[in-house]
């Protein structure tokens, strides 16, 4: 009896003493990726509840907006351009996000999926990255999507045109340029009304945008009564492309469409010319480069064919292209614009959810940012940019460029859309 008494009073003491101490608190939120699940209450009550999480950056900490892109090699033209987009916008924006200063971190995906991969990973575990400009090709973005969707991590390509860049669904992936299927549907249209052709070969780089892409201009080009004499591949990087010239000259095409980028296709219109090949030559956004492609070709390239997404003549065109010169020495290349327009869109989407909580650190919700990306309307420099679930453009414009005394110039304009 007694040694229950004495229990007891050990019981009531303990209680009584535990009561009393200072309550545990949770660690502060340092802005790795959140394991809430959707509807739990964050640690924090004064950080906003996401189902996807916080991005939370502390006081005197940058905020950073990722680019992933080809920043050195064949491609490097193209990845250039981008980050210099990704800068000016930067610039044009304030340079700062509720008081925090903005920063752009290039890094180079090579073009290629597995380098894209590890970037994806770099960046999703960077507490510090608001969102990705990029992948720049597609066959960066399909493996790589699945790590930023994964981490919910926003990203926005201003070039990657593969239609499986937006079939897996992804809330996070956007793109600011039509499909290849729309860009096949105008090249096909082009080759057929316009120049009036009814065979032609057909060459790609093997990869899943330039292969995309020429089976799409197959398929099409048959389905109007076209015949496709050849469908050759060939191999980025090489030097010698001769052999598949000669094969693709033997069924005597009046036009080539070449799948791919302007480090091959610069090389290709070369060897056709010097073959004799005097028909049409007709390329995808990936050939349209002034300096790598028109420059590097040379005289070869002279009549060349390629589609774009329309760009110049939207409001503000010409005081961004005034900008960019003053800043960088010259024109844009290719995804510059497209690159300025993906970045202002992230920026002012995170302007909109972005709180500072009360231990002042930034706080954008992960999904509020992509939902904001989704739902508000964005007019550029490349036009008016407003994306559906999948993250498509609503309403896309596809130009017919030609070189013209050595310079790409616009020929006509495809619109899309409502």
């Amino acid at each position: 009896m007694k040694s229950r008494l004495i229990i007891t009073l050990f019981v009531a003491l303990t209680l009584l003493v535990s009561g009393c101490s200072p309550a545990a608190t949770a660690a502060p939120a340092t802005g790795a990726l959140p394991t809430d699940t959707p509807g739990s209450t964050s640690a924090s009550t004064s950080i906003p509840a996401d189902p996807w999480g916080n991005i939370v950056i502390p006081p005197g900490q940058s905020v950073k907006v990722g680019l992933s892109s080809a920043l050195a090699g064949g491609y490097a033209v193209y990845g250039t351009d981008m980050l210099n987009g990704v800068d000016l916008a930067i610039e044009k924006f304030g340079g700062s996000l509720h008081g925090w200063t903005l920063t752009s971190e290039g890094q180079d995906d090579g073009c290629e999926g597995a380098a894209g991969v590890t970037v994806a990973e770099q960046f999703s575990a960077d507490p510090n990255i608001l969102g990705v400009i990029g992948p720049m090709c597609s066959g960066s973005i399909v493996p790589a999507e699945d790590i930023y969707a994964a981490n919910h991590v926003v990203m926005i390509t201003p070039s990657g045109t593969a239609v499986a860049v937006t079939a897996q669904g992804y809330e996070t992936v956007f793109r600011t340029v039509p499909n290849d299927d729309l860009q096949a549907q105008v090249t096909v249209d082009y080759l057929t009304k316009e120049l009036g052709l009814t065979s032609i070969a057909i060459i790609d780089d093997q990869s899943i945008y330039g292969e995309g892409l020429a089976t799409a201009v197959k398929q099409k080009f048959e389905a109007a009564g076209g015949t496709v004499t050849s469908f050759e591949g060939i191999n980025r990087g090489e030097s010698d492309y001769s052999a598949v010239v000669s094969t693709s000259m033997t069924g005597s095409p009046q036009g080539v469409y070449f799948g791919g980028m302007d480090a091959e296709g610069m090389k290709l219109v070369v060897q056709f010319r010097a073959a004799n090949f005097s028909g049409v030559f007709f390329g995808p956004d990936g050939i349209k480069s002034q300096p790598s492609f028109a420059d590097a070709a040379g005289a070869a390239a002279e009549g060349a064919y390629m589609t774009f997404g329309a760009v110049g003549g939207a409001a503000g065109y010409d005081d961004f292209l005034a900008a960019f010169k003053a800043k960088f020495g010259g024109d844009p290349v290719a995804y510059g614009p497209g690159s300025y327009d993906a970045t202002l869109i992230l920026l002012q989407a995170a302007d909109r959810v972005a709180t500072v909580d009360a231990n002042g650190n930034l706080v954008i919700g992960r999904k509020a940012l992509a939902d904001s990306i989704r739902a508000t309307p964005f007019t550029g420099v490349t036009g008016h940019l407003e994306f559906d679930q999948s993250g498509d453009l609503k309403v896309v414009s596809i130009s017919v460029f030609q070189v013209k005394g050595g310079i790409i110039t616009p020929l006509k304009e495809y619109n899309f859309g409502q």
